[in-house]
């Protein structure tokens, strides 16, 4: 069966894939603390949100093994391919261009001090798949009730360990990101609940000033470096600022001239992803830019563009290989 997609959700996703492209060239501090308060963790959010329950084991190592491919293996050919970008510029040797790779794929991070540089975006995957294992995995073991304490305190240890070192595969971060969708399904289960649109009104506008305050004070949450100022100040600015972000997307999803083009993009945020990291800015053109303003808007375009034309490369092989099993089904039918 086939999940019926979410709207509001998709919107969502494309407001906080289009905040990750400005936020890797923003200058402006005002405009940088608003996206770093909450844009990567709504995807760890919105990931529990829309994720199904695990009761059993082999659900569990079903979903594990998708998983697997679709999101660890594509991080690791991310990885090689962004290292096959340095190796063709010649920004590496092809030694360095196996080291940097190896690195990268342990680390599951770009780490400064060891040099590791091939990384970049998907240290999201890596955190990713992680996450939802752990996530997914406790659902087994406990009723789903209990994990936000368990994954509360993991989170907080991780943050901790973090501070002090970085760990293979990005594991420092995991418990954070786990935690982060099990708020997303904590969420899901409230909205069944029956809550007096007063007390909803009341606690949207809590939500709302505390995620204000916390940007006008200019806290962030940087999970891919470890930032987390104060941090379940931190933790909670980036719920906050979700929470928010999906309240106005479910009103987009009201405007029919809205919904299409944000719709398309909150779809394929994972093929953004890949496209982002293999864009070839940081190499090469992006030195062409002496406005942080120009980078973005260039480097949103230039993204959006190649996307475009990778889903029409993908539709022209879908439509090609269908076209070929119904050949083969009328010839066997002959």
């Amino acid at each position: 069966m086939v999940k019926k997609r979410l709207v509001w959700v998709d919107i969502a996703k494309a407001i906080a894939i289009i905040c990750m492209i400005i936020g890797h060239e923003v200058t402006n501090n005002t405009l940088r603390v608003f996206i770093f308060s909450f844009h990567m963790p709504l995807f760890f959010i919105l990931s529990g949100y829309t994720s199904g329950c695990f009761d059993t084991w082999i659900k569990f190592g079903n979903k594990t093994k998708k998983q697997f491919v679709k999101v660890w293996l594509l991080a690791v050919l991310m990885v090689i391919l962004l290292g096959l970008e340095n190796l063709l510029v010649g920004a590496f040797s092809f030694p360095k261009m196996i080291e940097a790779d190896v690195q990268g794929i342990f680390w599951g991070s770009n780490v400064p001090w060891m040099k590791v540089q091939t990384v970049a975006i998907m240290w999201f995957l890596f955190v990713f798949f992680w996450a939802k294992i752990l996530f997914n995995g406790l659902q087994v073991i406990f009723p789903n009730k209990y994990n936000g304490a368990i994954l509360g305190i993991l989170a907080y240890f991780a943050f901790v360990i973090s501070q002090k070192q970085w760990l293979p595969q990005a594991f420092d971060i995991v418990p954070i990101a786990a935690l982060f969708m099990w708020v997303g399904s904590f969420i899901k289960n409230l909205e069944k609940s029956t809550i007096s649109s007063v007390a909803l009104s009341i606690s949207f506008g809590i939500i709302f000033c505390y995620w204000i305050f916390c940007v006008q004070n200019g806290i962030t949450i940087e999970m891919a470096t470890r930032q987390y100022p104060l941090f379940i100040v931190s933790i909670l600015e980036a719920i906050a600022g979700t929470i928010v972000i999906c309240w106005i997307s479910k009103g987009l999803a009201l405007k029919n001239y809205l919904v299409k083009p944000f719709q398309l993009i909150g779809q394929h945020t994972l093929a953004i992803m890949g496209i982002h990291q293999l864009d070839f800015y940081w190499l090469n053109w992006g030195n062409y830019f002496s406005s942080w303003a120009l980078a973005a808007i260039a480097r949103l375009i230039v993204d959006l563009v190649l996307l475009s034309i990778w889903l029409r490369l993908y539709s022209y092989v879908k439509l090609m290989n269908n076209s070929k099993r119904n050949l083969k089904g009328e010839n066997y039918g002959n």
